[in-house]
């Protein structure tokens, strides 16, 4: 039998699992179907635990193929690294070990010259298992692979947006998109949320390139919400229900539109 190489976890969530699931139990589910992406903030801390488990109970009980954590890292292998995509033919993380998508991540790597497998061995800085472990407790069997943007610039991120359309279009895949804005940035979520209303793209661009809408991973949210136009999914953010200037304003998820009204 051929030893798999595991991805380990190496580092640590403010809660235990245990209390994770009941504040994931206790949070409302605002009953949008079909999501196929969320946005959350790379890592779990204190400040923004609500946000994952309001977030990943929208999706509890969901069934993926596969899942695939785009997050924002600055510590790429060298100057050229653009999009590192991690190794390893299995993942795991205190609650069990599950499968690597290992022909997404062949797909990938085959698509474009700035996807490749990292090689560096210390992700400890990385919200990868944070996120695999929020999944293992809301969800099935499913496959999954982190990817990396070391450089948010425009090319790069029509690049992303192209290859996420050519190949997970057709998947049952769940994309979580790494991104945050503190609360205390309210007026900077307010325009972007008006630019979303208003259709304006020429407005979002300048906010997301500017760096006026303050998101660290804004490259990434802007994936996501050019992602979310192809899927013909509509963006939610999650309410804020407590008094936290940590709290994500961008915490949501995307799932069919309401024609409900």
């Amino acid at each position: 039998m051929i030893n798999k190489e595991i991805l380990s976890s190496q580092g640590s969530l403010p809660h235990s699992p245990d209390v994770l699931k009941k504040m994931i139990q206790e949070q409302p589910y605002a009953g949008q179907d079909g999501i196929r992406l969320i946005f959350l903030p790379p890592r779990m801390t204190l400040d923004n635990a609500l946000d994952f488990c309001y977030v990943y109970r929208q999706i509890r009980d969901n069934r993926y193929e596969t899942v695939l954590i785009i997050e924002p890292d600055r510590a790429g292998d060298d100057e050229t690294s653009k999009i590192p995509i991690l190794p390893g033919q299995m993942v795991g993380t205190e609650l069990g070990s599950l499968d690597a998508d290992d022909k997404l991540r062949d797909d990938l790597c085959d698509e474009e010259d700035d996807f490749f497998i990292r090689r560096h061995t210390d992700f400890s800085h990385l919200g990868f298992f944070d996120h695999v472990t929020m999944l293992q407790l809301v969800t099935g069997n499913f496959k999954v692979l982190g990817m990396q943007l070391t450089e948010e610039s425009p090319p790069i991120v029509n690049e992303l947006v192209f290859v996420l359309n050519e190949i997970l279009s057709a998947k049952n895949s769940l994309v979580v998109f790494c991104c945050e804005l503190p609360a205390r940035q309210a007026v900077s979520f307010e325009q972007l949320a008006a630019a979303i209303r208003e259709g304006n793209n020429t407005r979002m661009l300048n906010l997301i390139y500017s760096g006026e809408s303050h998101i660290n991973g804004a490259g990434i949210f802007l994936a996501g919400f050019q992602y979310a136009r192809f899927r013909e999914r509509e963006i939610r953010f999650r309410p804020l229900f407590e008094d936290n200037p940590e709290a994500n304003m961008i915490s949501g998820y995307a799932g069919f539109p309401d024609h409900s009204s």
